[in-house]
This record gives C-alpha cells, sequence and structure tokens, in this order.
C-alpha cells in the first residue's frame, strides 16, 4: 500500500515538473502538459493559458508553419496534430478527444466551443485523379477545413479538405464530410446528409 503511494507522489511531482519546464517553453500556463509526447516544432507556436496536453500527443510543426491553441482548449491522449505548410487555428474551450488526428496542409480553423470526439479525422489536402499525365501523388488539393463555433463531432467523424461546418451544428459518429455544409443542423452519414434542425 505505501509503495503505491509513494508512486502517486512521484507521478505528480514529475507532472508538476513537466508542466513547469513547458510553462517557460511556450511562455504560457498550462493545465497538464503530459508525459511522453512528441514535439517536433520548427515553425510558429501560440499557446493560451490553461490548455490541457493529454498524454502521448505528437505536435508537429514545421518550418514555415503555424500552430494556435487558444485559451482553456483541451487535446486528449494520443491525439497527433500536424501543421505542415499551414496554419492550424483551434479556438477557445475546445476539446479534441483522444486518437483523433488533424492534418493542417492546407489549414485548420476550428472555432470556439467546438467538441471533436474521439478517432475522429481532419485532413486539408487531397489527392485529385483527372489529369492521366500527371501522377496521384503530384495532384494535391490544398483547399482546407474549416469548423464554426458550438459544433459536436461524434466518435470517428471523418472531415476532408475542402468541407466546411456552420456554427451549431452536430455531426453525428463515423459520418463524412467531404463538401462545405449549407446550414446548421444535424448532419449523419457518409456523406453527412442533415436530418434535422439543431
Amino acid at each position: 500500500m505505501m509503495f503505491f503511494k509513494v508512486l502517486k507522489y512521484m507521478n505528480w511531482f514529475a507532472a508538476q515538473c513537466r508542466k513547469t519546464m513547458y510553462n517557460m517553453a511556450f511562455a504560457t500556463q498550462f493545465r497538464y502538459f503530459g508525459k511522453g509526447c512528441t514535439l517536433d516544432i520548427s515553425g510558429q507556436v501560440k499557446m493560451g493559458k490553461n490548455v490541457y496536453i493529454g498524454d502521448y500527443v505528437s505536435l508537429i510543426v514545421e518550418n514555415g508553419a503555424e500552430l494556435e491553441i487558444a485559451d482553456n482548449s483541451f487535446i486528449g491522449e494520443n491525439c497527433y496534430i500536424k501543421c505542415f505548410g499551414g496554419k492550424i487555428v483551434i479556438g477557445r474551450d475546445v476539446s479534441i478527444n483522444s486518437k483523433s488526428y488533424i492534418n493542417g496542409c492546407g489549414g485548420v480553423r476550428i472555432g470556439d466551443n467546438t467538441r471533436i470526439g474521439t478517432q475522429s479525422v481532419m485532413i486539408a489536402s487531397n489527392h485529385k485523379f483527372g489529369e492521366p499525365d500527371v501522377l496521384v501523388k503530384d495532384q494535391i488539393t490544398k483547399l482546407g477545413v474549416c469548423l464554426g463555433e458550438n459544433i459536436w463531432l461524434g466518435a470517428r467523424v471523418t472531415v476532408l479538405d475542402g468541407a466546411s461546418i456552420p456554427d451549431d451544428s452536430v455531426i453525428g459518429a463515423c459520418s463524412l464530410v467531404s463538401k462545405p455544409l449549407a446550414e446548421s443542423g444535424v448532419y449523419v452519414g457518409i456523406p453527412a446528409k442533415k436530418i434535422k434542425s439543431v
């Protein structure tokens, strides 16, 4: 029993040391900064106050790219956020739950008070295949992804390049959003279709 109390104290102490170190590195005040995180940062990063970074999160910001996370936002464990060539802006009081993936090549904007369910995927670039003389790997779009405010994405939602979701919308679990949605509402399916108003 004493062993587990000592272990608990050691974990708490390590977490406090980690938080202090990252507070200094990012010039902010984190609520929590998790263990085992991967940071590969050569671009610009702006962190708000009281941000929660869960265990084993990967933050990759390549040269020329930008990442902004506003106050009181939550990045759950094992999330992977990669800004390469683009800008990812995560608003205030946003929750991105565990094992979600964000690729910000063409730019991603997530509005305030948005909730993103576990294992959701946002990819702000895509491949085309309409030019037979050009390799598919070289036919790339970078239209970006835009989520408004007060949105809820259920678990395992996929949002693809060029998609936008208006304020006050709900996207059901396992749905696919591949284009701009015209108006707020509850959307489900592959592709996501409106089934009712909010």
